[in-house]
């Protein structure tokens, strides 16, 4: 079996003399899906089903019986930040497989050949690069997008796309969007003061002990933290290098600050006059998170589809790792949720 593409050629002439419309709209289809089938996806990642991993490697998904929730990790971290309340939800869940990313300059996917500019916008291009080669287009689109902190920002960037934006991928917009604990606005100080910590760091890392003491004691981090940081390398003994591309990582940030989040909430809820091509948004919040401002939120709710189609749930004994903290009823949350999408 020939794993090229066909050979189709449609020639100016033969296109404005020989073929209707539909003919070439078949053709087109048909080269646009032999493509797919055969490109390499743009990130690295994994999916599971049933609550397993069953696959870390490019495989088309053309005839998949399972409808498909994208998940998006957060700053600094990678896909597997996000398996436990994946496997939890799959299992709960048998008609929904887990397809988990990693976003450029992260994980598996912190290698050069992301281009700038580095923003929420070339994050989408990233995530619609991924879903075509692995056939996640047409009625197969995924019918929901999970973000965690960043990643939640650009799950609502992918919704808002997709709905509002003109493109081309054949790629339906989410049935839902869910934004766990991602906080509009600037990002808080702390976020900025690890960046700069780690940027500081002189490279390569001989050992991760001493660099949980150095974030302890030099930078004042508690040691949560320090250890995340630390659980973020690569390499062998004495080489440690870090596992995401810092560049890349503090370009993102920057972008926070440009994304009217209220805004594409509103528009993304509203932005059909057929109700059933809008997504619904599903806001989930970290009780312990101090970010959470009462003019923030008394800002989402006045959102006029706050209520309808779109949702805002308090988790009060998570802090920001809502899927950590608080798993069980996260992944209630969303099963109860995700429960009627089919």
């Amino acid at each position: 079996m020939s794993l090229l593409a066909p050979r189709i050629r449609i020639t100016a002439a033969a296109s404005q003399q020989c073929l209707p419309d539909a003919a070439l709209s078949y053709l087109y289809d048909c080269c646009s899906r032999s493509y797919s089938s055969i490109s390499t996806p743009k990130l690295a990642y994994e999916i599971i089903t049933d609550g397993n991993v069953v696959s870390s490697h490019p495989h088309p998904q053309e005839d998949q019986e399972k409808e498909t929730i994208v998940f998006l990790h957060g700053l600094l971290g990678n896909a597997k930040n996000l398996r436990t309340p994946a496997k939890k939800l799959t299992r709960q869940l048998p008609h929904l497989s887990a397809l988990l990313l990693d976003i450029r300059g992260h994980g598996g996917s912190s290698s050069s050949q992301h281009l700038q500019p580095h923003n929420f916008h070339s994050c989408v291009q990233d995530i619609f690069h991924t879903l075509k080669p692995l056939g996640l287009v047409g009625k197969n689109s995924p019918t929901a997008v999970c973000g965690h902190s960043l990643g939640g920002r650009i799950a609502l960037q992918y919704s808002h796309t997709l709905q509002q934006e003109q493109h081309d991928h054949n790629i339906l917009t989410p049935k839902q969007t869910w934004i766990l604990d991602s906080v509009p606005g600037t990002p808080d100080p702390s976020v900025h003061h690890v960046l700069k910590a780690i940027s500081s760091i002189p490279l390569p890392i001989t050992c991760k002990s001493t660099l949980i003491e150095t974030l302890m004691s030099e930078y004042k981090m508690n040691k949560a933290i320090a250890q995340w940081i630390a659980s973020n390398l690569k390499g062998k003994k004495d080489e440690y290098s870090w596992v995401f591309d810092l560049e890349i990582a503090n370009e993102l940030v920057d972008n926070f600050a440009d994304q009217n989040f209220a805004e594409m909430i509103h528009e993304i809820t509203t932005g059909s006059s057929n109700k059933a091509l809008n997504s619904t948004i599903h806001l989930v919040m970290a009780g312990r998170n101090k970010e959470w401002k009462e003019d923030i939120v008394a800002n989402l709710k006045s959102i006029p589809t706050f209520g309808d189609s779109f949702h805002m749930h308090k988790l009060e004994n998570a802090g920001h790792w809502v899927h950590v903290d608080a798993v069980n009823e996260l992944t209630q949350l969303m099963v109860d949720g995700l429960s009627d999408t089919r």
